[in-house]
C-alpha cells in the first residue's frame, strides 16, 4: 500500500512501514494492531506490543523528525520490531521509571517493561531500535496459512 508519502506492506513474511516524516503517521498504530491479530496466538500481548509501536513511533516524531524505517520480522514464532530514523541517537542503559510524573524517558521504560531485548545501534547516521515484542506467532499448522 502506498499513500501520500509512505508506503505499507504486511504480508505472512513481515510488516514494513516507510515514511518521509513520523509526524504523518497517525494510522500507523491501528495498521500495526490489526496485523498483529491476524498473525499471532491468542496468548500474545498485542496490546502491549501495539504499546511499544507507538511509543516508539512517538520518540522518533519528538526526537528524530525526517524519515523513518519500521520493519516487523519474525525469527520463527518469535516478532522483532527494528525502527529505523534519522535522529542522533540515545542509551538504553539505566532505563527507570522517572519520578514526579516527568515525561522524559517514560515512554523507554515502557517499551523496555514489555517488551525484551531492546537495544539501540547508531551508525551511518541512522539509529535503529530493536526490540522483541510479547508476541508469539500462531502456528501454520493449526490455524491455517498466516
Amino acid at each position: 500500500m502506498t499513500s501520500d508519502g509512505w508506503t505499507l506492506r504486511a504480508d505472512s513474511r513481515g510488516f514494513t512501514f516507510r515514511i518521509a516524516d513520523a509526524s504523518l503517521a497517525n494510522n500507523a498504530r491501528a495498521i500495526f494492531q490489526r496485523y498483529l491479530a491476524a498473525q499471532v496466538d491468542a496468548n500474545s500481548d498485542i496490546c502491549g506490543a501495539e504499546l511499544i509501536f507507538g511509543e516508539l513511533l512517538g520518540n522518533v516524531a519528538r526526537h528524530a523528525p525526517g524519515s523513518i524505517d519500521v520493519r516487523l520480522r519474525w525469527n520463527g514464532p518469535v516478532a522483532i520490531l527494528e525502527v529505523a530514523d534519522e535522529g542522533p541517537g540515545y542509551s538504553v542503559d539505566d532505563l527507570h521509571l522517572p519520578g514526579d510524573y516527568a515525561e522524559s524517558r517514560r515512554g523507554l521504560f515502557l517499551v523496555s517493561s514489555f517488551g525484551r531485548e531492546l537495544a539501540v545501534r547508531c551508525e551511518g547516521g541512522r539509529t535503529t531500535t530493536t526490540v522483541t515484542l510479547p508476541v508469539l506467532r500462531r502456528s501454520r499448522g493449526l490455524h491455517g496459512s498466516a
